[in-house]
């Protein structure tokens, strides 16, 4: 079986690095709140497989935890996040810093973890104002989207004649 190689390449990290693909997938149009919990959840799971756990290791994955619930909640329920979780949970808890943090291990973590949140702060400033490219996901769209999805409607052509939908109701008109 394919799942039997992978094992064999990966050993037990398998499950912490499958949970890092997603969040760089996810990533390559933003940082999520599903991502900073994915993130959170992978690390946390590597933290737990260590014979020894530095307190700080620790720590820095008891608040990713927090951090991603909160972010999986706020997602959930459509709840806007201010920077005062956008800033740390970008930083700290994208898919760089937390797969750095886990591939360098429990001895040098602390030195990559501050090299990859510099990192990702620069290269998430630079892009976004530089070239207008949004890497993080600041909650939910503004309200002059969300109006015109609740208010707009859509003509089509089919075979049957022209239609008019309203995107807010998903009803047909005829």
């Amino acid at each position: 079986m394919f799942i039997e190689a992978l094992i064999q390449l990966f050993g037990p990290k398998l499950s912490v690095l499958a949970l890092l693909l997603v969040g760089f997938a996810v990533e390559k149009h933003y940082v999520s709140r599903v991502t900073v919990f994915t993130n959170t959840i992978a690390l946390n799971v590597h933290i737990l497989s260590l014979e020894q756990r530095p307190s700080l290791l620790v720590s820095y994955g008891n608040l990713g935890l927090v951090f991603g619930i909160c972010g999986f909640v706020a997602y959930a329920i459509n709840w806007k996040t201010d920077i005062l979780y956008n800033l740390p949970a970008y930083s700290l808890y994208s898919s760089l810093p937390v797969a750095l943090v886990i591939l360098v291990g429990p001895k040098g973590w602390l030195p990559i973890l501050i090299l990859a949140s510099v990192v990702s702060l620069g290269g998430g400033y630079v892009l976004e104002n530089e070239f207008g490219v949004d890497i993080t996901h600041w909650g939910p769209r503004s309200g002059q989207v969300n109006r015109f999805i609740e208010t707009a409607k859509m003509k089509y052509q089919d075979i049957h004649g022209v239609h008019e939908v309203d995107l807010a109701l998903g009803e047909f008109e005829r």
